[in-house]
């Protein structure tokens, strides 16, 4: 039951892109809005808290559009989990012997893990913006910048926030959830065009 917890919550951090080729930075120059800047990578550190223990991985995230490649590894560099998606299915592998398939990343991991979580939501959560879902409550504080969602069981608060790239993006994300606590501190964000 923890094991497939702590898989849920990696998925939690889901919703990012994946791309082989040679990747051109962005021109902080160019001045794009934050939210049509959708491919980047993010590396950061991971806390999750559970009712009776905690865990720390690390987290490998690339998004670029609707596709995303998501890598969380714990204690000398075991891969936790592996999550891809792009344009026409998802795959969650936990292990060597177990690897999933679906069309729809939240359908496969509610079915795989038990477990929803709005990973829709995230890879606009995590560079410190609203989604857009109508059940969102944005709190903002006086620079305009989000200090607190409140979406579903979910309360998510961004602090510290930081220059990254020409951007200013939260360095630090709390998810709390009745079942549930997860910080991700961001050590590294890059954007591309």
């Amino acid at each position: 039951m923890t094991s497939r917890l702590l898989i849920s919550i990696i998925f939690f951090i889901t919703l990012s892109g994946c791309v082989t080729k040679k990747l051109t930075p962005l021109d902080a120059n160019k001045h794009i809005p934050l939210d049509k800047a959708n491919h980047w990578k993010l590396n950061a550190r991971v806390a999750i808290r559970l009712p009776n223990e905690s865990h720390t991985a690390t987290l490998n995230w690339q998004k670029d559009n609707k596709t995303f490649d998501f890598y969380l590894t714990g204690a000398f560099g075991v891969t936790i989990a592996h999550i891809v998606q792009d344009k026409n299915q998802a795959s969650i592998e936990v292990s060597k012997s177990d690897k999933r398939y679906h069309r729809d990343i939240e359908f496969l991991v509610h079915n795989t893990l038990g477990w929803s979580f709005p990973i829709h939501q995230l890879s606009d959560w995590v560079k410190g913006l609203p989604s857009g879902n109508t059940n969102e409550k944005v709190t903002r504080d006086s620079f305009d910048r989000i200090e607190h969602i409140s979406f579903e069981d979910w309360e998510i608060s961004f602090s510290k926030y930081k220059k990254y790239q020409g951007f200013i993006l939260p360095k630090i994300i709390t998810a709390k959830h009745p079942e549930l606590t997860l910080k991700i501190v961001a050590k590294n964000w890059r954007f591309y065009e």
